[in-house]
């Protein structure tokens, strides 16, 4: 009589987890490095940290106000990307509006399990570009001599479409518009209405360019999200001086580390009206 009670809360059990769809597997938390912080600094890494082992993690996302904007299915988990954990990108705050965000990173274990992490921190305003720099520039470029795809200057293959580039400086970025429309995948082949959002800084007479401002997942099939060099840089500053309609863009030193950014950013831009 025992043995048949047991057989029938064991089916009992069962039935219950079916129809539940349940796992069996042991509970686990995921935490991050934006946990306990009130407010955002302008740049941060936002890495997530599973307690599971990481062949049992099948993925990591990352939310930012209930949007997906980013998803990792290998460790190191980091938001924006790392080249296999040597460079990791960031968290750049500058495209969100002032105020209060929620943060979230949820682990998914293999069995199908889930673990996530929330953090309210508030954004601070991003501060805007002198006024003489503001706005938009244009320069054309002959893509002749640009750093080979592949060399130490042009590291991850970013195409350098020849023609009239656009380049404007506003709050949230500095974005790099490539002649052209983006057609895909015919851009993916040639570079055309390729768009780079590159986080900096600028002061009356210096600009500190340096990785880019990621907001979704990087996908083929779409001209903004890619970078110039690295997902974290390297960064690089530049003189700035405007004389009249002119722009003119000179890194310091003579160089920028990220040489094919510095292929299309080095020289005098004119004034978009």
């Amino acid at each position: 009589m025992k043995g048949l009670l047991a057989g029938f809360a064991l089916a009992a059990v069962l039935g219950l987890v079916s129809a539940a769809g349940a796992t069996t597997s042991t509970p686990f938390k995921v935490s991050s490095t934006l946990d306990g912080k009130a407010v955002l600094p302008h740049r941060i890494h936002w890495l997530a940290y599973p307690s599971l082992a990481h062949a049992n993690v099948a993925k990591v996302e990352f939310l930012i106000d209930g949007r997906v904007a980013w998803v990792e299915h290998g460790a190191p988990y980091v938001y924006g990307s790392d080249e296999h954990g040597t460079r990791e990108g960031y968290l750049v705050t500058s495209w969100l509006a002032p105020g209060k965000h929620r943060f979230v990173v949820r682990a998914t274990a293999t069995d199908g399990a889930t673990a996530s992490d929330t953090v309210v921190a508030r954004v601070l305003p991003a501060p805007a570009p002198p006024a003489a720099l503001s706005g938009s520039w244009q320069r054309t470029i002959d893509a002749t001599g640009v750093p080979a795809p592949g060399s130490s200057g042009n590291p991850t293959s970013t195409l350098v479409a020849p023609g009239r580039w656009t380049i404007t400086f506003e709050r949230r970025w500095v974005h790099d518009q490539a002649p052209g429309k983006f057609v895909f995948p015919k851009s993916n082949s040639d570079g055309t209405g390729f768009v780079f959002l590159d986080d900096y800084t600028a002061t009356p007479t210096r600009i500190n360019v340096a990785g880019e401002v990621i907001m979704h997942q990087v996908r083929d099939n779409l001209a903004e999200g890619g970078w110039w060099c690295w997902p974290n840089g390297p960064g690089a500053a530049y003189n700035w001086s405007v004389s009249g309609d002119t722009l003119t863009l000179a890194p310091v030193g003579g160089n920028d580390a990220c040489r094919v950014r510095g292929f299309v950013w080095s020289g005098q831009w004119t004034r978009v009206r």
